[in-house]
């Protein structure tokens, strides 16, 4: 299974070097380059810096973020490196207009002031450097259209649950006619068996991966996405490896939460636990498994959300409890 946004981060930094590459021409320093780049896109997907600046504009954090790595590199490297390092920050602050999924003027604008600094600075003269460039740019922006649309269904989509402001529960749904002599208990019937149960999950995170790769493209840091993991991956670690390396991705981790049950967590507490050392986060749904204790209680604090159905008898208790009240969601159910 493709992890999306492992591949379109790589297909990024590719288009980076490209660009600077055709910049510096003989002068490229890949080394130099990549520090620049992995700055770079290290903020403009997460959104963070530090603490500090949380609420300072994604311009100016990547701005700072790359004023970092040339102080950096300025003290790691000797003085016959410096012009390359500093002139490699002032082409680098150029990313964030170039980086996008359409073709806008604030990107002919950019090609045009970089090839002004590359005659300043660089003091490198191509009258065919504008053309190249844009043509350049041009088929990596189809390029990155073409990857992300292929991941698109006409037989699958997503349905959406507002959970909280920024949060919704995913779920899949398919545009598929059954013939009328197959009734929706039956059909549903077979969505639920294990093997089907399991590739339809898997077609549901890539479509979620899809929508995050959108979300963060579009500078969209706010949602966060939650879904149902069947208990049988956890019987089967090939399947269960497969289905996480689709959402391994520290971009894809920070907005993405996986649902599994208490009976998944009681029984596979190890490998639940050693995912979250991996920086994978859950929700978790309260069965007919959970034994309202405190030591119980004191296990919810793992999980970002606690999904409960409403009739539980320990429900009004629970939502009452100040350490995980505010974490715990409604529910009729999950799939």
């Amino acid at each position: 299974m493709p992890n999306i946004m492992d591949e379109y981060i790589l297909f990024m930094e590719k288009c980076f070097h490209k660009y600077l590459k055709l910049i510096y021409g003989d002068l490229y320093d890949k080394k130099l380059s990549s520090r620049y780049i992995e700055a770079y896109l290290n903020i403009r997907y997460s959104n963070y810096l530090d603490e500090e600046s949380k609420a300072v504009s994604l311009s100016r954090k990547i701005s700072k973020a790359l004023d970092d790595t040339m102080v950096s590199l300025l003290k790691e490297f000797t003085k016959e490196k410096e012009k390359n390092i500093t002139t490699l920050k002032r082409f680098s602050s150029y990313f964030y207009n170039l980086d996008q999924l359409y073709l806008l003027e604030s990107q002919k604008k950019a090609i045009e002031k970089i090839n002004e600094d590359r005659k300043k600075y660089l003091n490198i003269d191509d009258e065919n450097f504008i053309n190249d460039f844009s043509a350049l740019l041009r088929e990596d922006i189809k390029s990155k259209k073409d990857y992300l649309e292929g991941f698109g269904s006409n037989t699958f989509y997503l349905e959406y649950k507002k959970i909280d402001k920024n949060e919704i529960y995913a779920s899949l749904s398919n545009k598929i006619n059954f013939p009328e002599i197959y009734s929706e208990v039956a059909i549903n019937k077979v969505a639920q068996k294990d093997v089907v149960g399991e590739d339809l999950t898997a077609i549901k995170f890539l479509h979620i991966c899809n929508n995050i790769a959108y979300d963060l493209i579009g500078c969209n840091f706010d949602k966060t996405y939650y879904s149902y993991l069947p208990d049988s991956f956890f019987d089967k670690k090939t399947k269960l490896s497969r289905i996480m390396k689709i959402v391994d991705n520290p971009f894809v981790q920070d907005r993405f939460r996986i649902i599994i049950t208490y009976k998944c967590f009681n029984r596979y507490k190890s490998y639940v636990t050693e995912y979250m050392r991996q920086g994978f986060m859950f929700g978790i749904y309260l069965d007919d498994t959970f034994d309202y204790s405190s030591n119980n209680i004191e296990l919810l604090e793992l999980f970002e959300k606690i999904f409960i159905v409403t009739s539980k008898y320990y429900y009004k208790d629970m939502k009452n409890s100040a350490k995980i009240k505010d974490r715990i969601i409604s529910v009729d159910g999950v799939k």
